[in-house]
């Protein structure tokens, strides 16, 4: 018992935070049994997953309500960007000088580039699909909430055919939400289709505060905000190469392919800046 109650204590130390956020740095096949666990326990109640990356940080100190939901109400944050595995780097080994702090922030660079950070992030896409692989074994049911057009229904129609075992024991269903359908519609489509695993893209922020108004409605599943996930598992939009992936480089990559999000990246360099000076 005490060897197991060191592990455990072991591995917390893996966690961080950052900004006042509490971030699961365990990697991802921890956060898989931390799911299946806990959808397996009677009466256990709903668990909530935030996939926070640096962008959620920077617009959550400019918005209170979603400030809250993601210090407050959700029950595992998870990295999902290696920048905030590169903020922990930082903030465990620069100290409070700034100048210390951009000498370990360049180190902690090479570091990103080398991928030696990489375990410690679990990005959201990636995420989203071992989850279902988790549904497809257990035979649980899954809803996608969301996403541009149809792109819900084309992410469902691909996953049954491309997570084993998904037709077999699977369930997956899709809603477009909002405007195209009311969100008392919404409730009751999911209240009626009991899944074990709601995957909501609406947005970030928006997804987080819909989950949070809505959340305690259902019983005995798992809710995770996924962004723009429906756009890969659709086909409409590719993902990064796994070498830019591996450098921690999506976020370029999607700039590249998507100059019209420009405005959105500058969060970017104002995080690196607020980690070098120790404002988080």
């Amino acid at each position: 018992m005490a060897k197991r109650q060191r592990q455990k204590t072991e591995q917390a130390r893996k966690d961080w935070s950052i900004m006042g956020v509490k971030l699961f740095g365990r990697g991802m096949e921890e956060v898989l049994r931390w799911v299946e666990e806990g959808l397996r326990q009677e009466n256990k109640g709903n668990l909530w997953i935030a996939t926070v990356n640096p962008e959620f940080l920077m617009t959550a100190g400019k918005d209170k309500t979603f400030s809250r939901i993601i210090r407050q109400k959700t029950d595992l944050n998870v990295p999902d960007g290696v920048g905030l595995a590169w903020a922990g780097e930082v903030g465990k080994e620069g100290g409070e000088n700034w100048q210390r702090r951009l000498v370990v922030g360049l180190g902690a660079g090479i570091k990103v580039l080398r991928g030696e950070l990489r375990e410690r992030v679990v990005p959201g896409c990636e995420l989203m699909e071992r989850m279902i692989g988790v549904a497809a074994k257990n035979g649980w049911r899954v809803f996608l909430l969301g996403g541009w057009g149809n792109r819900a229904e084309k992410a469902a129609r691909n996953f049954q055919f491309s997570i084993p075992n998904f037709q077999k024991k699977g369930w997956i269903q899709s809603c477009p939400g909002e405007p195209e359908v009311s969100n008392k519609e919404v409730v009751e489509r999911i209240k009626k289709f009991k899944p074990k695993m709601l995957f909501v893209a609406y947005g970030m922020g928006k997804q987080e505060k819909w989950i949070s108004a809505n959340l305690d409605r259902f019983e005995g599943l798992v809710a995770m905000g996924v962004g723009r996930s429906f756009d890969y598992f659709s086909g409409e939009l590719a993902r990064a190469p796994e070498g830019w992936r591996r450098l921690g480089l999506e976020w370029l990559y999607s700039l590249i392919k998507e100059p019209k999000r420009w405005r959105r990246q500058l969060s970017l360099p104002r995080f690196v800046w607020r980690v070098i000076k120790n404002q988080v």
